[in-house]
């Protein structure tokens, strides 16, 4: 089963539509205003089926509830690391590149789902999610939607000049020894 987000949705929306592709509503998501990483899920009849929510705040772990049990914890911060993430509970292991969306999701050794980016009607950007089992659908669509929301690209420094760091050594910082 193939499930779509339009990266519009994704980036600036607090109401994100999760179609299939005939572009059938399946799931819609709500994100609150105030702390953007409670994302709520809910049916097509509006009935709340999953949410992912914070944990434990000094350490920044966050859970994925689906109808009210708790079925994962995210427990890697992907800040740090943006090609995996691991899922407790559930066994979950996110392997990929994060930040362009380019990820696959193994359970056990076996892939349960794929997602990539990809082009939608109207020539909008968005992604795609590929799941073996359709079980897997809530807890799925809940960790794309966070991952891409969570996982910032790092931003690079401003160019510093290594010549004057203030070693006290005279040898240069990189050594620009040129062929004689």
């Amino acid at each position: 089963m193939n499930l779509y987000i339009r990266k519009a949705d994704l980036t600036a929306g607090n109401i994100l539509i999760i179609a299939n592709q005939s572009k059938e509503t399946i799931f819609i998501a709500a994100r609150d205003k105030n702390n953007p990483f409670l994302i709520k899920l809910y049916n097509r009849l509006n009935t709340l089926i999953g949410e992912v929510k914070l944990k434990n705040n000094f350490l920044k772990i966050y859970s994925i509830d689906i109808n009210g049990e708790e079925k994962a914890t995210i427990n890697a911060l992907p800040m740090i690391d943006l090609k995996y993430v691991y899922l407790s509970k559930a066994n979950w292991n996110v392997l990929g590149n994060l930040a362009a969306s380019d990820y696959y999701v193994k359970k056990a050794g076996k892939e349960i789902m794929c997602v990539q980016p990809t082009v939608l009607s109207q020539g909008q950007p968005g992604i795609e999610m590929s799941f073996d089992n359709l079980d897997d659908g809530p807890m799925g669509t809940l960790l794309a939607i966070f991952l891409d929301k969570y996982v910032k690209l790092p931003t690079l420094a401003p160019k510093t000049d290594l010549n004057h760091l203030g070693l006290k050594s005279k040898m240069p910082y990189l050594n620009n020894f040129k062929d004689k």
